[in-house]
């Protein structure tokens, strides 16, 4: 039961930090591109806790794949599209990468993930957010290449093809929905877990 509640509190936290993390970025790098913006909305993407969507942090803590809440985007040309989108994709992989090497060489956790019931209650907190940051991570990098058109990848379609963007945005209702069911059976999960398991 102990260890039951230190997951879900570790899941919870690393889906906001992963959250943050990955939208953060991005919406400093738009208020960069965009100077003459109203000084009021720059000092909005300080305000963290929008970028944490209640959803997504739902599926973080129960799927261990979610996705965040985007800063609301006026975006009029490609270029900024195009480097917002990588932007994304380079955050969630920067800290899958981080997390896990201070997994692997930091704590030295093997492969199956196991835990020492020596440690102290905060350290087994933090190696489990450690955890879940690198699976949640991971996960919200796959869900990102779905051609959603708020996501990482569809942003980077709105920079290369705006009549390709149009059309996901057609088909956005659909696409959403067969994520949806991805990750609710665990597809996303399973592979991003697998992947871990092959860097310790």
């Amino acid at each position: 039961m102990k260890i039951q509640l230190i997951r879900l509190i570790a899941a919870f936290i690393a889906g906001g930090i992963v959250m943050i993390l990955h939208e953060f970025p991005k919406a400093y790098i738009y208020n960069r591109l965009n100077p003459n913006q109203d000084p009021k909305k720059k000092r909005n993407i300080y305000k963290l806790h929008h970028y944490v969507d209640p959803i997504g942090l739902i599926l973080c803590i129960t799927n261990q794949a979610g996705f965040s809440k985007p800063y609301m985007y006026r975006i009029k040309d490609k270029r900024t599209n195009l480097i917002l989108g990588i932007t994304g994709m380079i955050s969630l992989f920067v800290m899958f990468l981080v997390s896990m090497a201070v997994l692997r060489f930091g704590i030295g956790i093997n492969s199956n993930l196991n835990y020492s019931e020596t440690i102290s209650i905060v350290s087994l907190v933090l190696q489990f957010i450690l955890v879940y940051i690198a699976l949640i991570s991971l996960s919200m990098f796959i869900v990102n290449l779905f051609p959603v058109s708020t996501f990482d990848m569809g942003l980077c379609i709105a920079g290369i093809s705006p009549s390709k963007y149009f059309l996901i945005i057609r088909n956005d209702y659909f696409i959403k929905m067969v994520l949806l069911l991805v990750i609710m059976f665990q597809f996303i999960t399973s592979f991003s877990t697998a992947i871990m398991t092959l860097f310790l």
